[in-house]
């Protein structure tokens, strides 16, 4: 942890101002008479609201939204644009701000963000891919600050991954290369949404002391986060709702706050009727799952060793380890996505890997769904053609479909409050309405495996019930087996009573 901090005073003297705004966000008027002001040295927490909202805010902010009354004035940029503008040179105001958004948006060599789910699985595709550290060094810094590669590096824990290939990082080291990257920058303004997503309890903890030395740079913050995650060492609060900010006063409001928006969450499932099937009653499957002495290896790192393990049918785990245990890893085996499979001893379903099987029959009684599964389609799919796709195990719709099947997928969309999407371009829903689409389209082929990874990733409180709550009805209606990977107890359905827990390649816990 760095040393020396300096402490920044905070005044009355205005930052940023919104005043009396009326924001449009995807062509609707998301936010109507919004009031919102950064005194100078002060950092905010924003909670409340969807995902949708909680994101709007931040681009209202970084001016990525269209304001169509009221007005937004940022201070904190003016002394910087005038001497710029008197140099001739071309500037904004958004040279002084970095944002770290929940999406991917790290690319390959060709500058292309055309990665594919397996590549990461494939050494040889880590030739196109930078490495963490070559990456960092390409950052275009425009502000002078105290923030150096080194001192990043060193901040965010990054030194060992310096070699290591942007694909090949767990999501959690990705995260942390996103928050490095926009530190580069030397931000006054540093904008952060949701940044604890994706990160293991340990990362989590010390999330804030990192904090408090990017704020006792200079640097000011506002992130989003949820009540109960909000960082000690950021005391002002606010709260979206029906379209407008509310000042909250103290952290108990916050926190009472959000407990009755988690309340809202408590879900019916009547609209799953007639969608679900019993999958193992007719099936006689024995071993959803076995491994025997199972270990993977790329170059010199050992990323699984001699694990065995054993998932029978309708049994529910949680799977849990740091960033970088191995988790993901472990998951690629279970998918069929890693080749390493056939130098192994696994079982899927009672069929040995490696017995002439394809890769579709490996896929087909498996749903899945994870944060980063989403940026894997193509730009013109639908939310429709991605539920669709469910049935082809295809990152994408590329077949032409019946109707009955059409109708399956828009019943599946109803029940999942998505039928008004099902037109809509898939990547421009807002996050947790993807990780809703993305469930249906794991549901819609009835799978006798759900493997959920961090699948509730940027959901407010209330989806997030919702989503635990779903899960479990589906286990208890259907009698499939679940893997559930997550960093966060509160999420984890009650249908799990099974844990395997991973160190650094090894299983730690199993029970």
């Amino acid at each position: 942890m760095e040393e020396n901090r300096i402490t920044t005073e905070k005044t009355s003297e205005d930052f940023l101002v919104i005043e009396r705004a009326t924001v449009m966000y995807s062509g609707k008027a998301l936010f109507r008479q919004l009031d919102f002001r950064i005194g100078k040295g002060e950092s905010w927490v924003i909670a409340g609201g969807s995902g949708k909202e909680r994101t709007a805010f931040l681009e209202t902010l970084l001016g990525r939204t269209s304001l169509v009354a009221g007005r937004i004035a940022r201070p904190f940029a003016e002394s910087y644009q005038k001497a710029q503008s008197q140099r001739g040179e071309i500037n904004s105001f958004r040279d002084l701000i970095a944002f770290v958004s929940q999406e991917y948006t790290f690319r390959n060599k060709s500058s292309q963000q055309n990665f594919y789910y397996q590549q990461r699985f494939n050494s040889s595709e880590s030739e196109d891919t930078e490495t963490v550290g070559r990456y960092l060094a390409q950052v275009e810094v425009k502000a002078t600050g105290p923030w150096t590669l080194d001192r990043v590096v060193r901040l965010f824990g990054l030194q060992e991954l310096r070699e290591k290939s942007l694909i090949k990082l767990s999501n959690g080291e990705t995260r942390r290369l996103a928050l490095a990257m926009a530190l580069l920058k030397n931000p006054r303004l540093f904008l952060m949404d949701m940044p604890l997503t994706g990160l293991d309890v340990k990362t989590r903890q010390q999330f804030d002391e990192i904090l408090q030395v990017i704020i006792q740079s200079g640097i000011q913050v506002v992130l989003t986060s949820t009540a109960d995650e909000a960082p000690p060492s950021i005391s002002r609060f606010g709260w979206l709702g029906q379209g407008r900010l509310e000042v909250v006063t103290d952290r108990k409001r916050l926190l009472a706050k959000e407990e009755t928006l988690r309340m809202q969450g408590e879900s019916a499932f009547d609209a799953f009727e007639g969608l679900l099937k019993k999958v193992f009653f007719k099936s006689g499957i024995h071993e959803v799952i076995a491994m025997r002495e199972v270990g993977i290896r790329y170059q010199d790192k050992l990323l699984l060793d001699r694990i065995n393990w054993r998932v029978g049918p309708g049994e529910c785990w949680l799977i849990r380890g740091h960033n970088g245990a191995g988790k993901s890893t472990l998951i690629s085996l279970v998918l069929g996505e890693n080749p390493q499979a056939y130098a192994n001893d696994i079982v899927l379903f009672d069929r040995k890997r490696g017995t002439g099987e394809s890769i579709w029959e490996v896929k087909k009684p498996t749903g899945f769904v994870s944060p980063e599964l989403g940026r894997y389609f193509p730009s013109n799919q639908t939310c429709k053609k991605v539920v669709l796709s469910g049935l082809f195990d295809t990152m994408g719709l590329f077949k032409k479909t019946d109707p009955s099947q059409e109708a399956l997928a828009d019943a599946w969309l109803a029940a999942f409050q998505l039928d008004h999407l099902a037109s809509v371009n898939f990547h421009r829903v807002s996050l947790d309405e993807q990780r809703f689409c993305l469930l249906a389209r794991a549901m819609i082929k009835c799978p006798q495996l759900l493997v959920l990874d961090e699948a509730s990733q940027g959901m407010d409180e209330a989806q997030r019930v919702r989503f635990r709550q779903t899960i479990s009805y589906f286990c208890e209606n259907t009698g499939m087996s679940l893997l559930f990977v997550s960093h966060y107890d509160a999420d984890v359905p009650e249908s799990v009573d099974r844990v395997l827990e991973l160190n650094q390649g090894k299983i730690t816990y199993q029970n």
